[in-house]
């Protein structure tokens, strides 16, 4: 199982996913700091415009890079630096006319005219102090995709995980003690994302330095931008309308209802994004190298990828989601405080999201993979509509859970569809009789453990924190049951097993012989 690269895969994507943990880790602390110091009115209205503001940054991206990933990835294979040369100095020259273009739009339109769509004073006054983030993350985002084609994680982990975080919190923690007010919210919000478009961009031009010196063709850069072009178009669609998708409950949550319900319905959210972790960091990679063997028509080296990432995604998320499902309500108060358990149904429905998402695979990054990215933008596009037609009323009528509703419905949707779109084009799917069994008997085991923790452990807190105990007990014994699980129930192949026990003893555990 591990001679198509997948081996490569995890071990890279460990590193970024444990980069993305601590990134997660210090992120969420940030939130419950911030979230706590400011009122709940002036959080929720700070968030509605940082969610408007990376909207509109990753629409300004318009797939550029996708693009790059996609075709630096192939290219470096390829040992083609011209034309890799040519693809990014087009891409670059894209997208600073759009970015700039967005920056500056932010500032001309005048506040009566925005005041149409139901965005009061205070939201506009907050998007205009973040508004340096249609930059700044565009930014981070290009030096990603070309670190994504060229295999680079661990710089990507540094960049945008570790030493921007730390930074910024850094100066979350100044500002708390200054008693700031609003540089409270802008020192980590907006702070993370410059410090890392600094980072990035930096290591980015030294990587290009060593990867482009041996570029001899300066022309044709009308037919590169073209191909660059041809192939990002549909992705900024798609990437905009996904931007639209994840965000247009928080938007419509933000103009009609209060400011409050956008602070209750951001932490629900907030928590259940923890569960992609490991999907995200496998597919960083796994991108790349599935459109290696595409180029190169190995079929079932792309088979044994796409079906590896789906169960190893599904398998290290559900210590993560299926504490959410049963104990929201300890989990919120844990982290956010009494105050935010409004938010408690939003966060069980978008954990059931994400893991059907997750159980799913990368079904969306293999169709880019395969040059795909028209029909996926297409099912995004769908979705889209799908989502924000049924969030109006169900946000109308129930308020923040019809919004975690809305979404739930519409991301299944997609996904369903994407996976169908791979198997129409590649006849691939990510699922094998074990697989499917062996998740399905993980969660069912789940309800009992679920019981029996609660049964024993009651409302036991931990006394130096006087926070519940419930949930870290569940978690424990979960993971106990899981592994117990996965190694006897034929989830894992026997090399997959001869590779986890190596990797114990390389890493000279005293208990493995």
């Amino acid at each position: 199982m591990t001679d198509y690269g997948f081996r490569d895969i995890l071990k890279s994507a460990s590193v970024v996913g444990a980069g993305m943990i601590f990134s997660k880790g210090i992120s969420l602390f940030a939130e419950t700091v911030v979230a706590r110091e400011l009122a709940a009115s002036e959080f929720g209205a700070a968030i509605f415009a940082y969610t408007i503001l990376l909207t509109v940054g990753g629409i300004a991206l318009i797939g550029i890079p996708e693009g790059f990933t996609y075709y630096l990835s192939i290219l470096d294979e390829r040992d083609d630096t011209d034309t890799a040369f040519r693809i990014i100095i087009s891409g670059i020259v894209i997208l600073t006319i759009v970015i700039a273009t967005s920056f500056l739009t932010i500032y001309i339109i005048p506040f009566p005219f925005i005041e149409r769509f139901g965005i009061s004073r205070e939201q506009w006054q907050w998007i205009k102090l973040l508004a340096p983030l249609v930059i700044a993350y565009p930014v981070t985002q290009i030096s990603f995709g070309i670190m994504r084609g060229y295999d680079r994680s661990a710089p990507k982990v540094l960049s945008g995980d570790i030493l921007n975080k730390l930074i910024a919190l850094g100066a979350l923690g100044i500002a708390i003690w200054q008693s700031s007010g609003i540089l409270i919210f802008l020192s980590f919000y907006l702070g993370q994302y410059l410090l890392s478009g600094v980072f990035a961009g930096g290591y980015v031009i030294y990587l290009l330095k060593m990867k482009l010196t041996r570029v001899t063709k300066l022309d044709q850069f009308n037919q590169d931008a073209r191909r660059l072009f041809s192939y990002s178009w549909p992705l900024a669609f798609k990437n905009a309308t996904r931007r639209l998708l994840g965000n247009t409950d928080i938007v419509l949550v933000g103009a009609l209802l209060a400011s409050s319900a956008v602070g209750y319905y951001r932490v629900g959210y907030v928590i259940s994004q923890l569960g992609m972790i490991t999907l995200i960091s496998i597919t960083y990679l796994y991108t790349p190298r599935v459109a290696r063997r595409y180029d190169n028509n190995d079929h079932k080296g792309m088979e044994q990828l796409y079906r590896q990432a789906t169960k190893w995604s599904t398998l290290l998320t559900l210590p993560l989601i299926v504490p959410m499902l049963y104990f929201p309500d300890e989990i919120i108060q844990i982290l956010f405080g009494a105050e935010y358990t409004a938010g408690s149904v939003v966060l069980t429905i978008l954990a059931a999201d994400i893991l059907f998402r997750v159980g799913m695979g990368p079904a969306s990054a293999t169709l880019q993979a395969i040059d795909r990215t028209r029909v996926d933008f297409a099912t995004t596009i769908i979705t889209m509509i799908l989502n924000a037609g049924m969030s109006y009323i169900l946000v109308s009528n129930l308020g923040i859970l019809g919004a975690a509703i809305g979404t739930f419905i519409s991301i299944l949707f997609m996904n369903t569809i994407q996976v169908l779109l791979v198997y129409r084009y590649t006849t691939l799917h990510p699922y094998t009789l074990r697989y499917v069994a062996g998740v399905f008997t993980l969660v069912t085991a789940s309800i009992p453990v679920s019981l029996l923790t609660e049964f024993a452990v009651g409302d036991a807190v931990i006394l130096s924190f006087d926070i519940p105990a419930i949930p870290f007990v569940f978690v424990a014994v979960f993971c106990i049951v899981e592994l117990v699980i996965i190694w006897n129930s034929g989830l894992l192949s026997p090399d997959e097993k001869k590779s986890i026990l190596k990797i114990l003893r390389d890493n000279r555990l005293p208990f493995i012989r």
